[in-house]
């Protein structure tokens, strides 16, 4: 990688987030301005992202794949299988079978040639998780509908793998008159499917024994994030050695992990997804970049209509039908089908081992493939957006940093804690001690203003001492105010305060005077805020369900 190359890295990150926070305030999700500033650099605009470039840039592309399998498996907990594990797999084989079916048919009656339609009929029931989680993630969502698109993302390759096996071994039959090949419809996907499954199901099992023997490691995030990355490098590269598809096998490492290492998993995937964005930039741009509008023709452009009305009809009506089977949220039902528009990744690496197994009709589908996934991944994301929206889900997904930015110190301090005159006796120090539920009280003169803070560690060095108790009074006894905090800050500066200096209590001064009591904030008020916020955030999403049962 040539100095060059680092150029456009940084020049792909800076113009990606411009063309995201542009897409961004259209209220259009940040993942299309990454592939419209991907056109604009690439093959299609001004070419400073050209093929040698894009060729350069393909482990990443496995790297950004990886990380997004694992994120997506470790939405996936034993919970969700245990509450809605019936109605998933119904929901997924319709969906997939719609798809495939509705683009096979509609292709055959277009071209006549059903070994090219069958093929695209394959292709066309994968679904890509990049971009639509990347819309769940930005707008955090949260409800049951969110469960599903997770789940049916994260399942339906394996489905798609089955079905290209079979359509493979049926086009041999078409287009060469060979006898139908079991090895080829069966044993192949299997493979891939159960040895994906066994590849991340052991490295999760590696990685949490790695965590425990670490334990007193945990606290350490630049350990905890190596050893996260490391093991997701490590899927990718066996993967590609063992010729395993390396999403599934990194969602069923996220899945597995998540659900046999609890203790860990919060740390670890919000680790990754902190480290993640600046590698989804380039990929969303790349994706953008390989666009060659040149080389689409008039067949191929009317192939790639068809292609997408169909694959978006039968991801629809398969999704509605399988929640209506299934009956399961009305959610579901309405929205499903339009969370499931984005393909990539395995639909890509199927299209050109197809080209590469049938060369008669390989142009034509890497022309198509290739035209329809920068179709459905600009019109996806926005659909995506859509049906969160209406299924009222958006925004439910907040973290606790978040619920901390919501509120200010006055919307929770409170404003009449202990408070204990400057002149004031020991003895009655001891009285109001007696009555608070503070183990921290604030000294202030006779104008309210804050001049020091006695704590119980303070008073039990005099208890024993009773017969000097009238010689004292607060002003003896009191510590200087080291750190406070006005009315107006947001509680995650104060919850920094309180962390940084490892102290439980803040007491709120005046904003413009800095020494006029207004109260007093302590952890238990910051953590009693965050629960209420959660527990308002589940029952939304609840009765946002039932709404639409």
């Amino acid at each position: 990688m040539g100095p060059n190359t680092i150029l456009i890295v940084a020049i792909t990150l800076i113009f990606g987030v411009l063309g995201a926070r542009i897409f961004k305030s259209l209220k259009i999700p940040q993942v299309v301005g990454y592939i419209i500033i991907g056109i604009v650099l690439g093959r299609s605009g001004l070419n400073l992202i050209n093929s040698t470039v894009i060729s350069e840039f393909v482990p990443l592309n496995f790297i950004a794949l990886g990380i997004i399998g694992f994120l997506v498996g470790g939405e996936l907990k034993k919970e969700v299988f245990k509450k809605y594990g019936k109605s998933l797999m119904i929901i997924l084989l319709l969906e997939g079978l719609g798809a495939f079916i509705f683009v096979t048919l509609s292709m055959g009656f277009l071209t006549k040639n059903w070994a090219l339609a069958i093929m695209l009929g394959a292709l066309a029931s994968a679904t890509a998780p990049a971009a639509t989680v990347d819309v769940l993630w930005e707008y955090k969502s949260a409800g049951i509908l969110t469960t599903m698109v997770f789940a049916i993302v994260a399942l339906d390759d394996g489905l798609a793998l089955l079905l290209y096996g079979f359509a493979n071994s049926i086009s041999k039959v078409i287009i060469s008159g060979q006898g139908f090949s079991v090895t080829a419809a069966l044993l192949k996907p299997m493979y891939e499917i159960i040895g994906s499954m066994v590849l991340g199901s052991i490295v999760a099992f590696i990685f949490k024994g790695i965590l425990d023997l670490t334990k007193k490691y945990k606290h350490e995030r630049d350990l905890m994030l190596s050893f996260t990355f490391g093991s997701i490098l490590l899927i990718i590269a066996l993967s590609n050695l063992f010729k395993l598809d390396l999403i599934l096998a990194e969602m069923f490492f996220g899945i597995l992990f998540v659900n046999i290492a609890p203790y860990y998993s919060k740390n670890v995937f919000e680790l990754m997804k902190e480290f993640s964005p600046p590698i989804y930039i380039i990929f969303f741009v790349l994706v953008g970049a390989r666009l060659k509008l040149s080389s689409i023709n008039q067949s191929i452009l009317v192939g790639a209509l068809f292609y997408v009305v169909a694959r978006s009809a039968g991801k629809i009506i398969g999704a509605y039908a399988g929640a209506t089977v299934s009956k399961i949220q009305t959610a579901v039902r309405k929205y499903l089908g339009m969370c499931l528009f984005s393909q990539a990744g395995v639909t890509i690496g199927l299209a050109i081992l197809t080209a590469q197994n049938f060369p008669e009709i390989g142009n034509i589908i890497i022309g198509i493939v290739t035209l329809t996934t920068f179709i459905v991944q600009i019109i996806g994301p926005p659909s995506v957006k859509i049906a969160i929206t209406k299924a009222g889900e958006t925004f439910r997904n907040i973290s606790e940093d978040e619920m901390l930015e919501k509120y200010k110190v006055k919307k929770v301090m409170d404003t009449k804690p202990t408070v204990i005159s400057v002149n004031e006796p020991l003895q009655s120090i001891f009285n109001k001690v007696a009555e608070s539920k503070y183990n921290i009280y604030l000294v202030c003169d006779k104008n309210k203003k804050l001049v020091g803070i006695i704590t119980i560690d303070d008073l039990k060095t005099l208890i024993n001492i009773q017969s000097s108790v009238a010689l004292f009074i607060a002003e003896d006894i009191m510590q200087p105010v080291k750190h406070f905090i006005t009315p107006d800050k947001k509680l995650s500066e104060a919850n920094s305060i309180l962390k940084t200096y490892h102290i439980d209590y803040l007491p709120v001064v005046k904003a413009d005077d800095n020494v006029k009591l207004e109260g007093l904030l302590n952890v238990r008020m910051i953590r009693e805020t965050i629960r209420k916020e959660t527990v308002e955030l589940q029952k939304e999403v609840a009765n946002a369900g039932q709404t639409l049962v």
